[in-house]
């Protein structure tokens, strides 16, 4: 398995000694048939737009704002992963352990110099998170990128090399890119995706309705499929439907 490290310190020495360390510890990786990519920083801007798609985090700054701040904005945008704190000059674990409003699950605390010791367990704990986790998928656009989990997407669009995602919570984004190629990169059970033309695939748990030759989806959109297709469609979608239904799903309602 993959795994995706980022480092964000100011300090350049402390992030070249965790450079050596974590070479180091990718060699061992390799051993295990496990990947360790990982990219250090040494500001928050610059480590800002991809912070989602890592699995594991360890941060110590406090020039501007303390690491914890950071870790705190984190959290609210959906960062679950584990993240360290690590204390040097600063020290998180006194200034924040204790405060019942910082008490987050995936954060933890580490004291400098960090040994090739405490960089193992912490990846040993990020690839346990991440194997019972889903995996998001990056959508990456000209100014703004984007890590969504595959059952946000409600549809995809391809239109001369561009596409269209429909995404839950009235989201839209767009990025270059082929439809097949992309629904191959996805992870996870793709079970509930279903290419329903040459340019179009919806996720079948987002289906409200279907009439004709065209499915009604969670976000008012309709989505056209070819009527000679129809048959083996519908046999797919009402199987899946069935497998698939939650408990707090609305019945699927206007089959012809």
């Amino acid at each position: 398995m993959a795994i995706y490290l980022a480092l964000l310190d100011e300090n350049p020495a402390d992030r070249k000694q965790a450079e050596r360390l974590l070479y180091r510890e990718s060699s061992y990786r390799a051993s295990l048939n496990d990947a360790l990519y990982f990219e250090t920083f040494g500001n928050e801007a610059a480590f800002f737009p991809f912070m989602e798609k890592y699995d594991l985090v360890f941060i110590d700054i406090h020039e501007n704002r303390d690491g914890m701040m950071v870790a705190f904005d984190m959290i609210k945008k959906g960062c679950s992963y584990p993240i360290f704190l690590c204390s040097g000059d600063f020290n998180y674990r006194d200034k924040y352990s204790t405060d019942p409003r910082f008490s987050f699950d995936n954060i933890h605390y580490l004291d400098k110099p960090l040994k090739e010791s405490d960089y193992r367990t912490a990846i040993d704990m990020a690839l346990e998170f991440k194997n019972s986790h889903p995996e998001k998928i990056e959508l990456r656009g000209e100014t703004e990128t984007l890590y969504v989990l595959p059952e946000e997407i409600i549809y995809i669009l391809e239109k001369k090399g561009v596409l269209s995602f429909a995404l839950t919570g009235d989201r839209y984004f767009r990025t270059f890119g082929r439809l097949n190629e992309f629904i191959l990169s996805m992870p996870g059970d793709l079970r509930d995706f279903m290419q329903i033309s040459k340019s179009t695939v919806i996720n079948i748990r987002e289906v409200v309705s279907v009439s004709g030759n065209s499915f009604r989806m969670s976000n008012g959109a309709i989505t056209k499929f070819s009527i000679f297709a129809k048959p083996g469609i519908l046999k797919y979608w009402k199987k899946r439907s069935a497998e698939s239904q939650r408990d707090d799903d609305p019945p699927v309602t206007g089959v012809e």
